[in-house]
């Protein structure tokens, strides 16, 4: 049998009692594995290999989307609740997923529809027993735990009649406790708690100690709520060699589970506790006595191999459920920063648009930042048919400082869930942040990324520098960059090493990274080595228009394709048309032109210049091809360059800057020409020098490539040969009345931000604290105001602990 083992809490303060328990899973013969999971990897490890049983921890904090995978995707399942019965009302419901369940309180079995079995907690040897040896013990009582109010008021009246008694006393508060003690902490010291090891050690080091109940909930419905059944503790104690004295009136089932006066002492009131405290301390040979046998007794039954063995043998019975299986085209979320239909593109979104037209295999979605309102707040989810299904209206804006995004990582996580995507392809993550595939793999989605430039490794994401040039990444020496940046910017001199550190371990969630080019490949794997071995080449959908018949006898042609932009070398290109001027040169200019350019080309137009306008993506303009000449002069180490081939295909000769992948498809003098970054005379000489030798020209586009590039039905034929080794199928609605952090994915950051350190900007303003109550509303609707008080004291002691660092 192999066995999928998730301790429901992630932050549960006794985890140590479910490292207990799947230890001795591990340890029955039975098992042949059993694997520890974790909120960031128990969907994918359950994905890769069948297990035969779900074995589900505490229960608490269980009604989340990944739970509720799990459960489709292991065909035997139980749950062993442990906090029963305060956790009882949010137990129930979810119960009913579970094909066993086990519950710590013997009065709740009979609450979940006549499949409960009463399981009380244990203890460990390894964690919990100490030997009982015969010298005098430091303490005569010895009690810890949390400090529920009937316990103070249990310890002060033991305090007042028995002053001189030698106490020891390890008492825990929290942030929803304080408001019921009052003036009961008076007289009391607190202390965060002690390690279980520690505890059983000052459990072995006193006369006798204390076990005392809870009998108080934060629940309206039941506020006195208690077990029958002893806690954990009780075990823990009797494995530790230490003489108990308990309270059996509110512990029934502890008579069902030991024998009172031979494996403990047990007390119905106050005075019966001092009686039997006074006889204890009296005689030695009696309190060791019944310390051994209790601890005897422990060790041959109430050990979690036990209980395991107990779940194990019901467990054997389980028929295997049919796992659901889903029908139609699997779903394809695809994240990026722009689509075509919103204007000022490039390839990124041409590359994204032919996947929209001519996928079949998948069913594409599109979850992209509403740019119509560009405040970073805005994001819009949609179909394949570029109908508009979902908004999304963040409290607070992403912004490109920040490494994590509480809230957009909810709103992807309920996405996620609620429309049950197979695969999350990240087109661009500009606008989000990088956390967003670290949650994907934890939902059990399929991840891809398509590296149109290098944003994974720079803020700047063409790595230009602050003045537009080229930094020159593979010469950069290591911290260079990060220098530049406190100089510039004003941050943290190791910030950039803060961001690729957290770029590496969300590249890690990535499993297939596509490049269109060699060259971007290799700036990849220059900083993250380590995705060499998933890094896929997959070239982008070029759009063709056939070579058209030249005019012999009039001007040489030159084309611009795309934005004119600095990045994509406008200064160099107005360099040439000034050094052309008066010469029978022409330059037309394909696409949208950045503002600062609009007025010098308007200076030249009806001269030497001609502006075509913008086009539309998937399409290339037909005038082209009536040109001789494309210019490619981009500064940066473009990833691809999809309009050199689109030039080439319609019989161009390109002249290209000699960096980045548009200079691996140029063979310099022989079917184009590579110029140095920004040398607008090197670009004006070859187009005076062509003009002259129109023979040249014809010779060089002879040697243009046959086919540059492919086209969008080949480029997708290729990305769903990628699709089909994914082996993508169908996903399910999954709950979403919980979600879940990124810190219970695992994931904790001294600050949201790569730039500066503490964050406290984000956790602790308006908005954020607006964030942060609404989470607390929603938990504590969904899984009880107990659990939502829990998570707020977590976030509110970190964001302490930050400011404090502050």
């Amino acid at each position: 049998m192999r066995v999928l083992f998730i301790d429901t809490k992630p932050f549960n303060p006794n985890r140590y009692i479910a490292r207990a328990v799947f230890e001795a899973l591990a340890a029955d013969p039975r098992v042949a594995e059993a694997v520890w999971a974790e909120y960031a990897d128990a969907v994918p490890l359950a994905q890769a290999t069948p297990f035969d049983l779900l074995f589900a921890f505490d229960g608490e904090e269980a009604r989340n989307p990944v739970i509720d995978r799990l459960l489709q995707l292991v065909p035997r399942s139980l749950v062993w609740f442990t906090e029963d019965p305060y956790e009882r009302g949010v137990n129930l419901p979810l119960a009913r997923k579970f094909d066993l369940i086990f519950t710590n309180d013997g009065s709740s079995a009979e609450f979940y529809d006549g499949r409960g079995i009463h399981l009380p907690l244990a203890a460990d040897p390894v964690r919990h027993r100490f030997e009982i040896c015969g010298t005098p013990p430091r303490y005569d009582i010895f009690f810890a735990g949390t400090a529920w109010p009937n316990r103070l008021k249990f310890l002060r009246a033991l305090k007042q009649h028995r002053p001189d008694l030698r106490c020891k006393f390890v008492l825990v508060t929290n942030d929803a406790l304080d408001p019921h003690l009052g003036d009961l902490r008076d007289g009391f010291s607190f202390t965060p708690g002690v390690s279980i090891r520690d505890f059983c050690r000052l459990a072995n080091a006193a006369k006798l100690t204390l076990t005392l109940p809870r009998k108080f909930s934060t629940s309206d419905a039941d506020p006195e709520a208690a077990s029958d059944t002893p806690g954990p503790r009780f075990f823990e104690v009797a494995l530790a060699g230490s003489c108990q004295i308990v309270d059996a009136e509110t512990t029934k089932a502890a008579s069902g589970l030991f024998e009172e006066g031979a494996h403990y002492l047990g007390f119905r009131t106050m005075e019966e506790c001092l009686a039997q405290i006074d006889a204890a301390l009296a005689d030695d040979d009696r309190r060791l006595a019944i310390a051994r046998a209790a601890q005897a007794h422990v060790a041959e039954n109430h050990l979690y191999a036990n209980r395991v063995a107990t779940i194990l043998d019901r467990a054997a019975d389980l028929p295997a459920k049919p796992l659901p299986v889903s029908e139609g085209k699997p779903r394809v979320l695809f994240v990026t920063h722009n689509v075509v239909q919103h204007g000022r593109f490039g390839g990124a979104e041409t590359y994204l648009e032919a996947i929209r037209q001519h996928i079949g295999a998948v069913e594409p979605w599109i979850l992209v930042p509403d740019t119509r309102k560009p405040d970073g707040r805005g994001f819009l989810l949609y179909d394949g048919d570029m109908r508009l299904r979902q908004t999304i209206r963040l409290a607070r804006p992403s912004h490109p400082d920040l490494l994590t995004h509480p809230e957009l990582e909810i709103a992807f996580q309920k996405l996620l869930a609620e429309y049950g995507f197979a695969a999350v392809h990240f087109n661009h993550l500009l606008g989000f942040v990088p956390s967003l595939p670290l949650v994907a793999k934890a939902m059990g989605a399929s991840t891809l990324y398509s590296l149109h430039d290098y944003y994974p490794l720079c803020e700047r994401f063409n790595l230009l520098d602050s003045g537009g040039r080229y930094c020159d990444i593979e010469n950069l020496p290591e911290g260079v960059r990060d220098i530049s940046l406190a100089l510039t910017q004003r941050v943290d001199p190791d910030s950039q090493a803060r961001r690729r550190r957290f770029w590496r371990e969300s590249l890690s969630a990535i499993d297939i990274m596509l490049a269109g080019s060699e060259a971007s490949a290799r700036l990849l794997h220059l900083l993250y080595p380590e995705t060499e071995a998933r890094t896929r080449l997959l070239l982008p959908p070029v759009n063709r228009v056939e070579p058209a018949a030249r005019n012999e006898g009039g001007p040489l042609k030159v084309a611009h394709l795309g934005n004119f932009a600095r990045h994509k070398g406008g200064d160099a290109i107005l360099d040439a048309i000034a050094r052309c001027l008066g010469q029978p040169v022409q330059f037309h200019i394909f696409g949208r032109i950045d503002p600062d350019y609009q007025k010098p080309l308007e200076t030249h137009a009806g001269k030497n210049v001609v502006l075509h306008g913008p086009f539309n993506g998937g399409a290339v303009p037909a005038a082209l091809a009536e040109c001789d000449v494309m210019l490619f002069l981009s500064t940066w180490p473009e990833t691809y360059g999809i309009t050199l081939s689109e030039a080439q295909a319609a019989g161009l000769v390109p002249i290209v800057t000699a960096i980045g992948a548009p200079a691996e498809r140029v063979r310099d003098g022989e079917n184009g020409f590579l110029v140095p970054v920004g040398d607008g005379k090197a670009v004006a000489d070859i187009l005076l020098s062509l003009m002259a030798d129109r023979g040249r020209l014809d010779g060089m586009c002879a040697q243009l490539p046959a086919t540059p590039g492919i086209d969008g039905y080949g480029f997708v034929s290729g990305l769903e040969d990628i699709y089909a080794g994914l082996a993508l199928v169908p996903g399910a609605t999954l709950d979403t009345r919980r979600l879940l952090s990124l810190q219970e994915f695992g994931q904790f950051l001294d600050s949201p931000f790569w730039t500066r350190r503490g964050g406290l900007s984000f956790l602790t303003s308006g908005q954020g604290i607006g964030f942060l109550v609404r989470r607390f509303i929603v938990v504590a609707r969904t899984d009880g105001v107990g659990l939502a008080l829990r998570l707020a004291r977590h976030k509110l002691r970190a964001i302490l602990h930050r400011m404090r660092m502050a």
